[in-house]
């Protein structure tokens, strides 16, 4: 039988252990928001399915969209970067934006988002 053999996790295992979730709660607390915003960017242009987004004016889609970002906290986001583009078929509405935050010292973490609404026509 060996006598003295170790059994569990060392003091510096348990330390490495706690740095690594440290780290990886601190990523949750700087990327965390960023797609909480994303969330509520894609719900603003999934609401405009309720509207008729192909009878409507580029500066009335926009408004609409400020004033949704506004109700639910949306922040930094500019209506002036919604792109519209109207086709035969439909119109696109979407937006494309990345974010960066600062996680440590100097370095930094880029977060690109790109949501998509597509209105179809009634007249399909």
């Amino acid at each position: 039988m060996i006598k003295g053999h170790q059994k569990g996790l060392s003091s510096i295992g348990l330390l490495i252990v706690l740095a690594i979730a440290a780290f990886l709660g601190l990523l949750v607390f700087k990327i965390g928001p960023l797609y909480l915003d994303n969330y509520f960017v894609n719900a603003a242009l999934q609401s405009l399915g309720d509207e008729q987004v192909h009878k409507m004016s580029n500066g009335e889609i926009r408004s609409k969209m400020s004033k949704y970002f506004s109700v639910n906290g949306v922040r930094d986001i500019n209506v002036n970067t919604v792109e519209i583009e109207r086709k035969k078929t439909h119109t696109e509405v979407r937006i494309n934006y990345e974010k960066r935050v600062n996680i440590l010292g100097n370095v930094d973490a880029i977060v690109t988002f790109d949501n998509l609404y597509e209105s179809r026509s009634s007249s399909e």
